[in-house]
């Protein structure tokens, strides 16, 4: 059995309990689990995940209770089906659409200005040329926000953000961006609503500009 689908296991566990405000201990010993009726379905998700690195895990896993609350439990069959793939990206739609200025959003944009942070000391870059450094041909931040380890919000200091997605082709926005192209101006408007995440966006880019 492999570490990753240990990992699918475990993870399912914590979230599935953790939902269901019940305390939990991750499965340490997997001797002969590939023996389990469960391993099959593990094991389907875990290549499942593998083929789509850009899925968050727990965030998979948490979907189908946020959008199906009533729902006490989801068991791993679940995650094998086309319905689970389609609940995950309602979730992570409902998620992008949120108000900045909620706590799931707030805590997003904290680990956004981390992930960027990092990304720059390591690719030995200034924090203002996060936005314009590109992996191969495609710009690194669409990489990211497609991968969710940033939103958008975090970029909406960057001047430029705009003009760079009017120079992309359709295909590479409906890949990377998944309609934050066509709302852009929404998500600037609520931005600039914000009570709190502009603060901390700018505050905090400020503060990074410092140290890398």
């Amino acid at each position: 059995m492999t570490e990753k689908e240990k990992d699918v296991f475990n993870t399912h566990l914590a979230v599935s309990r953790k939902q269901q405000g019940q305390p939990f201990n991750l499965k340490k010993d997997f001797n002969d689990f590939e023996n389990d009726p469960r391993y099959l379905f593990v094991k389907k998700i875990a290549m499942f995940l593998d083929k789509f690195p850009q899925i968050k895990h727990e965030l998979f896993f948490k979907a189908p209770f946020m959008i199906y609350p009533d729902t006490k439990y989801f068991a791993l069959d679940y995650f094998c089906t086309q319905k689970a793939i389609k609940t995950y990206t309602i979730y992570m739609k409902q998620l992008q659409e949120q108000s900045p200025d909620t706590p799931e959003q707030i805590e997003f944009i904290k680990q956004s200005l981390k992930f960027i942070a990092l990304f720059c000391r390591d690719n030995n870059i200034k924090i203002r040329e996060y936005i314009n450094h590109k992996g191969g041909v495609t710009y690194s931040w669409l990489k990211h926000i497609r991968q969710r380890d940033i939103n958008i919000y975090s970029l909406l200091e960057y001047s430029n953000i705009y003009d760079i997605i009017k120079t992309l082709e359709e295909d590479i926005k409906d890949i990377f961006l998944i309609g934050i192209d066509k709302d852009f101006y929404s998500y600037k408007i609520r931005y600039n609503n914000s009570k709190k995440a502009k603060q901390i966006v700018q505050e905090g880019l400020k503060k990074l500009e410092k140290i890398i």
